[in-house]
């Protein structure tokens, strides 16, 4: 089940910007590649060790294969494939003019397989309480709650499936 809580953010600009409250997730726990390594080995019939042997290989292979241009196709998982960022206005007038000098960095691009692009279709969802909730930094509304309640919520209807 994914909880989740109220962020207030800027909307707008100038005169006309105000502050609204939008939903987001509440990362209640982190899950830590230990425990992560430990979960695979108890669905296999592999050891934890070799599990994580697995794992520290196939990222210095994937390290490796994105230093050398290429993009790298993890089954299920998804792709991940290297790419740049130019400098901020760096354009210029004909293609004998683009060198490395333009880049302003590399970065990695991950793309979900569909099978992981859909997990969370139809996950239940449910409000987290209200005391997540995070008020604009700015907005000097510090300790205000959205809708002006300080109650948590029903047991019976702050939940949804999507």
């Amino acid at each position: 089940m994914i909880k989740i809580k109220a962020i207030e953010r800027k909307a707008g600009f100038g005169k006309t910007s105000k502050t609204l409250w939008y939903p987001a997730i509440h990362l209640h726990s982190d899950v830590k590649f230990e425990e992560f390594i430990d979960l695979v080995a108890d669905e296999t019939t592999v050891s934890s060790a070799d599990v994580k042997a697995v794992f520290d290989r196939a990222s210095k292979v994937l390290i490796r294969l994105l230093q050398d241009g290429k993009s790298v196709d993890c089954g299920d998982l998804g792709t991940f494939r290297p790419s740049i960022t130019a400098k901020t206005g760096s354009g210029v007038d004909s293609a004998d003019k683009v060198g490395i000098e333009l880049v302003d960095k590399a970065k990695v691009i991950y793309t979900p397989r569909v099978k992981v692009k859909t997990a969370l279709k139809g996950v239940r969802m449910e409000r987290a309480e209200r005391v997540l909730d995070v008020p604009y930094a700015s907005s000097g509304k510090k300790d205000e709650k959205p809708n002006g309640d300080d109650s948590s919520p029903s047991d019976n209807g702050d939940h949804v499936g999507l």
